[in-house]
């Protein structure tokens, strides 16, 4: 099996419990507690979902001895990782529901992109909302929306949705680390944003990266850096064998939910939660050369030439040691 089909069958076998989330707090005091979420469970009950979240935080709250069940103050997609928070007390959850819904809290995620964004930084503000991709319904754009009231686009089933992105580091044209923040908070509003609207999915979004659901097709180049490699069968004529999509299939999404502001909540100081990224994600990073801390990072005029010409798919053959 390729290497990054083995990552994700481990990240997938995972198990999740009560004692998993204990394990994995970022930040708790009396009035709030923060977890870093793993890949691949939902974070609220639904038909056809087996286990979330929400189905262990009775345990949980038994095991860290809160005295009461603690409730979500928001949600990340199943497959998204990263901070997510809960409020322990009424009074907390009202003040962080006012805060979210007057877009005073302030979101950053990670991506790791196919591709290369036109802009080293930006705004996407394209409504999103649910319609038809072929005979599939899924989160789409209407671009025909865009300049129009609020009052017409929600009269069309639409929301409003403002995406801003910035590009901490790139592997020539072949990927990009982004730093995400979603202004608005709509569902699958950044895969849809990223994927349709900058051109450029994110690694392991089989659900936005064609128009149907398939495992997502990736470059000749990205396969090489990410170390999957093809697999033979006994009818295979090609030496090196194939490549399968079940492979391609079983990267995870790489969409990090990297740290939440959440103003004045911190003794009347702004309290930062940062979440480290997983395992998997830390592991594609480093094979594919993205380094968050590249763009801020102080650089000579040699360093800061060098990765300019990468940015530009230019030969850098003659910079030594980077």
């Amino acid at each position: 099996m390729a290497a990054g089909a083995r990552t994700a069958k481990r990240v997938l076998n995972t198990i999740i419990d009560a004692q998993y989330l204990a394990d994995n707090i970022l930040f708790i005091n009396r009035d709030l507690v923060a977890l870093n979420k793993p890949y691949g469970i939902a974070v609220h009950d639904g038909p056809g979902i087996p286990k979330s979240i929400s189905n262990f935080l009775d345990e949980f709250a038994t095991i860290k001895d809160l005295g009461r069940k603690p409730e979500l103050a928001h949600r990340l997609d199943k497959d998204c990782t990263g901070v997510l928070l809960l409020t322990r007390n009424s009074q907390t959850a009202k003040r962080v529901a006012e805060m979210f819904h007057r877009k005073k809290v302030i979101k950053k995620y990670w991506a790791i992109t196919i591709g290369v964004p036109k802009y080293e930084e930006g705004k996407i503000s394209i409504p999103v909302g649910y319609g038809k991709v072929g005979p599939w319904s899924r989160i789409v754009l209407r671009r025909d929306l865009v300049g129009k009231s609020l009052h017409e686009i929600n009269q069309a089933g639409f929301n409003d949705a403002i995406t801003k992105f910035k590009v901490l580091d790139t592997n020539q044209k072949t990927c990009s680390l982004l730093e995400i923040d979603p202004v608005t908070g709509h569902k699958q509003q950044i895969r849809v944003h990223m994927a349709d609207g900058l051109r450029c999915p994110i690694l392991g979004d089989h659900k936005f990266s064609s128009e149907q659901p398939q495992p997502q097709v990736l470059p000749l180049r990205l396969l090489q850096l990410l170390q999957i490699r093809g697999v033979r069968s006994t009818n295979d004529k090609e030496k090196g064998g194939i490549i399968r999509p079940w492979q391609r299939g079983m990267i995870p999404l790489h969409l990090h939910a990297r740290e939440l502001t959440l103003p004045g909540l911190n003794s009347g100081k702004d309290l930062v939660i940062t979440a480290p990224a997983p395992q998997f994600f830390e592991d594609n990073l480093n094979k594919l050369n993205l380094h968050p801390r590249r763009s801020s990072m102080s650089q000579t005029r040699e360093e800061a030439e060098y990765y300019r010409l990468r940015r530009l798919g230019k030969s850098t053959k003659t910079f030594i040691g980077f």
